[in-house]
């Protein structure tokens, strides 16, 4: 699974079967599958979720980056995530056109190389 950011996306980047291998190096990754301690089995019969969690973990962890003039006026404690929701508390008006616009959801399999382990032979 990988998390990459899409915004500037180019014409390639927009088909349903770009080339995965112009894509840079993804937010995250997270190894799914056999001899990686995540079992794919786990992912089935499963949906998919577009939150918008303003303040969480992610996105609350960025205002004061994000958003410092917000920031400055809603500071609580030097915690960005308490500052956020107090923006969010006493701002309600600014949420009222938050909302996803979702051309597509597309699953991409990377392709991996085979790497051939070496042996004693190969060092000689």
């Amino acid at each position: 699974v990988d998390a990459m950011e899409t915004a500037g996306e180019s014409d390639a980047e927009k088909r349903v079967a770009p080339n995965t291998t112009s894509w840079g190096v993804p937010y995250a990754y997270f190894a799914i599958g056999d001899s990686t301690g995540c079992s794919a089995d786990h992912f089935k019969n499963m949906r998919l979720v577009f939150n918008l969690a303003f303040c969480g973990n992610v996105a609350g962890n960025r205002f004061i980056g994000d958003c410092p003039d917000e920031a400055e006026d809603f500071m609580v404690k030097h915690d960005p995530i308490r500052s956020c929701n107090a923006y969010i508390k006493s701002e309600p008006k600014e949420l009222e056109e938050a909302y996803w616009k979702i051309k597509g959801v597309y699953v991409y399999e990377r392709e991996m190389e085979d790497v051939k382990p070496s042996t004693s032979e190969d060092a000689q």
